[in-house]
């Protein structure tokens, strides 16, 4: 790491440095922008910075004070105080010595005055550097730049300790293996396998946002291999056969869309099951539903004008995904695609807007009937009529329903 590619930071964070430095406590920047600039990844000022101090909670409050343009307290009971600096968002917190109970999803938060003690309890060794402020001097304890340039991943304590700790790091694992490149040391792997019951105490809150950011990685694959062989991912994604993992590098690094593409083979009942007992939210879970049924349309050949318009109605802004999806399944969705994209082009702005030329009062008022199920189904009856045969006019749509509601009632039409 070159003075020039840090001297930035350390510009920009010499205000709140200086403001520790005159109350006798230490600052450390710590966290992945540590680990990023060692490995050459791109640092921006849009990424929030992570700093550890001696200083407790309330001393960091009253220390902030002063340059802090806001503060959030929501972290203060593990340590952490948040505040505003410079436009960019900053994260304090007290060197720890937590440990997780045998039992227990949260950590039993103490602290400590040693930093090396604070970063021993870190996930892995790459993320387990410091840099101290304001000489910007590297502590590296357990050699995880080494580690980055050799491409090896290892916890600073034993694996079965930090994973015992917190198994969500045998996610996490999977993650820097997979976005930095990394091969797992034995016994990290080995610990994986030994502990992945334990796994079962970490919240699907908590899963889910790691499997967000997996699927996120440009090329997930190999992270998701080291879950599947070591038994981690049974635990929440059982149905999910190994060779959808090949796929994710292909499709755009939309955590939704990738999910759609491991879910795309899955019967959708287990779909909609996984889906919410990882507590996505009803719209990504829909999204994901919506995408794959899509895909799988695609192989009906929807390409004659009404089916198009059937399926583009129904797919909506998941036209594109959905054929990312389709070709994972089978390659025969780019011949049925490229006959789909002549329609679309064919059918050009009417696919812009489905929207009815008739109101439900206009039926109601239309077929002199009173509020109720007729007038669902005559919008379902005028809905397809759209879909058969494009766009329809006002008086089309009134010169259909009653040419259908006379049919249905078994009466002839007032209509010339």
């Amino acid at each position: 790491m070159t003075t020039q590619k840090i001297s930035p930071l350390l510009d920009e964070v010499r205000e709140l440095t200086d403001q520790f430095i005159n109350a006798d406590r230490t600052l450390y920047l710590v966290g992945g922008i540590v680990r990023d600039l060692f490995a050459n990844e791109k640092v921006t000022s849009k990424m929030d910075l992570d700093f550890t101090t001696d200083a407790l909670p309330d001393e960091i409050k009253k220390i902030v004070a002063p340059v802090a343009d806001n503060l959030w307290l929501s972290g203060e009971k593990f340590g952490t105080i948040g505040i505003q600096h410079n436009g960019r968002i900053y994260e304090i917190t007290t060197h720890r010595a937590e440990s997780y109970d045998i039992d227990s999803r949260k950590p039993q938060v103490s602290y400590s005055k040693d930093i090396k003690e604070d970063l021993s309890r870190r996930d892995f060794t790459i993320n387990a550097m410091a840099i101290s402020l304001p000489d910007g001097t590297l502590i590296d304890p357990f050699n995880g730049q080494h580690d980055l340039k050799e491409g090896l991943l290892r916890t600073p304590l034993t694996p079965q300790e930090s994973f015992s700790d917190d198994p969500l790091r045998m996610m996490r694992a999977a993650r820097f293996m997979a976005g930095y490149n990394l091969i797992p040391a034995p016994e990290l792997i080995n610990a994986m396998h030994d502990l992945a019951e334990r796994f079962n105490i970490v919240s699907a809150e908590r899963i889910l946002g790691e499997l967000d950011k997996l699927l996120q990685v440009q090329f997930p694959e190999k992270g998701f291999l080291l879950l599947h062989d070591t038994g981690i991912l049974r635990l929440f994604l059982p149905e999910i056969s190994s060779k959808r993992f090949q796929y994710l590098s292909e499709i755009t690094t939309d955590a939704t869309l990738r999910m759609a593409a491991l879910l795309a083979e899955t019967a959708p009942s287990e779909s909609k099951k996984r889906l919410r007992e990882l507590r996505y939210s009803k719209e990504r879970s829909s999204a994901i539903q919506q995408i794959i049924d899509g895909a799988i349309t695609i192989f009906q050949d929807p390409s004659s004008d009404s089916n198009y318009r059937r399926w583009y109605h129904q797919i909506g802004e998941y036209r594109e995904q959905s054929f990312q999806i389709a070709i994972t399944l089978n390659e025969e969705a780019h011949q049925i695609w490229a006959k789909m994209e002549e329609t679309r082009t064919q059918l050009g702005s009417e696919l812009d807007d489905f929207s009815l030329p008739i109101t439900g009062d206009e039926i109601i008022k239309l077929l002199q009937v009173e509020e109720g199920p007729i007038v669902g189904e005559a919008l379902q009856y005028l809905q397809h009529q759209r879909f058969e045969y494009g766009q329809i006019s006002n008086s089309e749509a009134q010169k259909m329903l009653q040419d259908w509601w006379a049919a249905k009632s078994n009466q002839p039409s007032d209509v010339d």
